[in-house]
């Protein structure tokens, strides 16, 4: 029996010190995942902080591009790649009317009448009246087809929301999602620094000239994709793509606004890691 003892009590301490080391290893694993994690932070914040920098430079040939065209930097031996796009190139959900809308469907492939009807329940969706448009789409209507939750009845809060719109699947939303926004406050766009899909909603545009457009910014000589520092940017929204280049690349995204204050240049409106 005191054999047996001995070794019941030897098997239990193996088993603590298993524990212990388990947990040791754990801990260790955690805490160098968080470490990485606020290292890639830091950076990101870096890349953010360096593009709202070249955003604001005062001399025209330092600026940074807003057209989502992408630089490179190095901080802290790190590669990162950057992307700046004015929002005020991008189609604002809140502002946009009927017509802008519903070609912007009708670019990613929709026929005339279903663009139109989606446009017109993008309209219900943020429309604080009870009254309907023609083919949109108020409460009653979500909950005859079984929708649990009906339009907000007020501005859109995010992109990602038109994905509750009914009738908006999958495929539509990724594709019209480069050209949306809600951060411009503007039911117009600037074409000057607009992505190909919102250049496709435009009127005077064809695929033909926008692919045009496209590729005259890539050349080598184009100024095109810098703000002229003639031009206030106080208050204009701008998304930041920030890649940090490496073994454990990640992708931050933000949207930030500017300021005309020098202690306080921008406002973190969004903020994401992909």
């Amino acid at each position: 029996m005191a054999i047996l003892y001995v070794v019941w009590g030897v098997g239990l301490l193996a088993m603590i010190a298993m524990s212990f080391l388990s947990s040791a290893n754990v801990s260790y694993a955690v805490s160098s995942t968080s470490l990485e994690s606020a290292q890639r932070q830091a950076l990101a914040e870096a890349g953010l902080a360096r593009a709202v920098l070249g955003l604001l430079d005062p001399r025209p040939d330092k600026r940074w591009r807003v057209d989502a065209m992408p630089q490179e930097f190095v901080f802290a031996d790190t590669k990162m790649r950057i992307a700046i796009q004015d929002e005020l190139g991008r189609i604002d959900l809140n502002q946009a009317d009927q017509g802008l809308l519903t070609r912007l469907f009708q670019s990613v492939g929709l026929g005339a009448p279903a663009a139109g009807g989606l446009a017109a329940k993008i309209l219900d969706w943020r429309d604080t009246g009870s009254g309907t448009h023609v083919n949109g789409a108020k409460d009653r209507d979500y909950r005859t087809a079984g929708q649990v939750l009906g339009p907000r009845n007020g501005p859109f809060q995010s992109v990602d929301e038109l994905q509750l719109v009914m009738g908006v699947s999958k495929e539509i939303y990724e594709s019209a999602l480069p050209a949306l926004t809600v951060y411009s406050g503007k039911p117009f766009l600037d074409p000057q620094f607009a992505p190909r899909e919102a250049l496709l909603a435009l009127p005077t545009m064809n695929r033909g000239a926008v692919e045009a457009t496209m590729a005259a910014r890539t050349t080598k000589a184009s100024r095109a994709g810098i703000i002229d520092p003639s031009i206030s940017l106080g208050g204009r929204a701008f998304s930041i793509r920030t890649e940090i280049i490496g073994s454990a690349a990640t992708v931050h995204e933000a949207v930030v606004r500017l300021t005309d204050q020098p202690l306080q240049p921008y406002w973190l409106l969004h903020w994401k890691v992909k």
